[in-house]
């Protein structure tokens, strides 16, 4: 440990003898603040309508600053001052390694990318007070080092100028892609994209675990966490990109639906759930009928809406590329679902990779199937949402494009 940090620390946290009062403010702080800027930049998106892009877009940096904050920190494993016996945990807090602060990761990129607009520069500075009241609130009760929150700091800035450099370079970028992204316009790119997926899947299976790691095919491993955030960017761009025939409870609906897929990938159900729903108590099964009623209306509401549309199609050919990349979805979901039931039905041992040599790389490569499938299922999500931007095969993808930027 660095003595600098270490020195840090001692001077910031309370330590085995705290003062009652700054242990209070620092406790509420640092378990508070996350609500605290939610609050004002919900009140910010509420009063200022037309900066309400700027605010989605702030919430989808953070969530993305969050999931690399925790890969990196998982990657590095430097423990907190509570697990080194320097200090309590004055706060409940998980034996997660903690550099850099998740914390400090995503409000120093929030306060960040609102300061570089100038119509938002007066939140930008309250949520950047924020995030330094933060980092010394989880110094002070001893879950984090100083280090841990300077390191998250110019993660936050990183992340940010590096999203502020894309949107300088997008329009210049966007004349330079026409070309490739006619051919995404195609509707054969949908299953085209699900085949290179699938020779992946095939690939890795086949290396795993020889020179590729098992972990990166495990629960909460690279490529879930991919996937989750992949979900994310796609109910970021539905609700930033204009298409003319969605309305406003489809995009609602569309968001809803992918938000559910983010939170099965990222085993939410699970995590709130862990037991059946017929053993469970009457206030967890209404909890768990309140959470899935808004999936099943939105569900309902967009299987009316492509009977309705589908009734208007009177052969494939007519058929708009989108549409073509949405039943690809649809089949890919049920060749996860398949693959996600075989190996019990195929192997009758609970462990598949203890079985043996051959099981085991059955195992992984059904494994494999499974995982990079599910992966594709947000990128032919995005790859559906900039068809409809582009218009299909109706328009030219330059002319979708400048469409896209006016």
């Amino acid at each position: 440990m660095h003595p600098l940090n270490l020195a840090l620390f001692d001077a910031l946290a309370a330590g085995f003898s705290p003062s009652p009062a700054m242990l209070q403010l620092a406790s509420a702080i640092a378990l508070g603040s996350s609500w605290a800027c939610a609050a004002v930049l919900a009140w910010a998106a509420w009063r200022r309508v037309a900066q309400r892009p700027c605010v989605l877009a702030v919430l989808a940096a953070g969530g993305a600053a969050s999931l690399i904050s925790q890969e990196i920190a998982a990657s590095m494993g430097v423990p907190r001052p509570f697990m080194m016996g320097l200090s309590p945990a004055h706060v409940p807090h998980g034996l997660r390694a903690g550099l850099p602060s998740t914390h400090a990761s995503v409000m120093f990129t929030m306060a960040f990318m609102l300061l570089l607009r100038r119509s938002m520069r007066d939140v930008g500075l309250v949520i950047l007070a924020a995030a330094v009241a933060t980092g010394w609130a989880r110094i002070h009760v001893g879950i984090h080092f100083p280090f841990d929150v300077a390191a998250g700091a110019l993660l936050g800035a990183a992340i940010a100028a590096a999203l502020f450099a894309m949107q300088a370079i997008a329009p210049q970028a966007a004349a330079t892609l026409a070309r490739p992204l006619r051919a995404l316009a195609d509707r054969r790119a949908g299953p085209c994209l699900v085949l290179v997926f699938v020779f992946a899947a095939a690939w890795v299976g086949l290396n795993t675990p020889q020179a590729i790691g098992p972990a990166v095919l495990e629960e909460n491993g690279p490529v879930e966490k991919s996937t989750v955030l992949l979900y994310l960017a796609a109910v970021f761009c539905v609700l930033m990109v204009r298409v003319a025939f969605l309305s406003r409870p489809d995009r609602v609906a569309i968001c809803v639906l992918l938000l559910a897929f983010a939170a099965r990938e990222a085993d939410w159900h699970q995590a709130h759930w862990d037991t059946s729903l017929l053993e469970a108590p009457l206030s967890r099964i209404l909890a768990a009928m309140a959470a899935l009623a808004p999936v099943a209306i939105a569900a309902g509401w967009l299987a009316r809406r492509t009977w309705c549309a589908s009734r208007a199609i009177r052969a494939w050919r007519q058929w708009r590329p989108e549409a073509t990349t949405l039943l690809t979805f649809a089949a890919v979901i049920g060749a996860a679902i398949i693959l996600d039931q075989l190996p019990a039905s195929l192997v009758g041992q609970p462990d598949l990779f203890t079985a043996g040599s051959s099981a085991a790389f059955g195992g992984y490569l059904m494994l494999s199937f499974e995982e990079i499938l599910e992966l594709a299922l947000p990128v032919l999500a995005l790859l559906a949402i900039l068809q409809a931007r582009l218009g299909g095969s109706r328009d030219s993808a330059t002319s979708g494009i400048e469409r896209s930027y006016a």
